[in-house]
């Protein structure tokens, strides 16, 4: 419950992202990285000092697997969590259960940290999660780019 109240109000942001036409960051949107004794590494993209988040990325030290999780409108297929970095495309098969708000689920998907889209993201910072047809970018800024180095670093086997 408490990984549903910090992505709580994200849905809110990918369906304001995925309302516009093409591709676009969203503002006062950030990565973090946080350790939590026995939770692991946590990445996680949304308004700093918030529990406003958009997408997190939990991960076992050492462990080679990364969880991602995320809100997801109700009409999208909740089915899969669908990543796009720069020319690689991944589709993490998902579960679905009851979101934080009204048209809302929640969807968690396991993935190795060697798929294509999460090391392309690694790699290059660029990082995008589609919906519906639509991609919501969640670029990483020069600041940023030592949480995402951190949290891979942590998550690699």
């Amino acid at each position: 419950m408490k990984r549903r109240a910090i992505i709580g109000l994200g849905i809110s942001c990918l369906l304001a992202s995925c309302a516009h036409q093409g591709q676009s960051s969203m503002p006062g949107m950030a990565w973090s990285l946080n350790h939590a004794e026995g939770e692991g590494a946590k990445l996680a993209y949304g308004q700093p000092q918030s529990d406003n988040v958009l997408i997190m990325m939990t991960c076992q030290p050492r462990s080679g697997r990364v969880l991602v999780s995320m809100n997801a409108p109700l009409d999208a297929h909740t089915d899969a969590i669908h990543l796009a970095s720069k020319r690689n495309n991944s589709r993490l098969a998902a579960v679905a259960t009851p979101g934080m708000g009204d048209g809302a689920v929640y969807v968690e998907a396991h993935a190795p940290v060697t798929d294509r889209a999460l090391a392309s993201f690694a790699k290059t910072g660029d990082l995008s999660v589609v919906t519906k047809g639509r991609k919501a970018v969640m670029p990483v800024s020069g600041a940023e780019r030592g949480a995402v180095d951190g949290f891979f670093a942590s998550c690699r086997a």
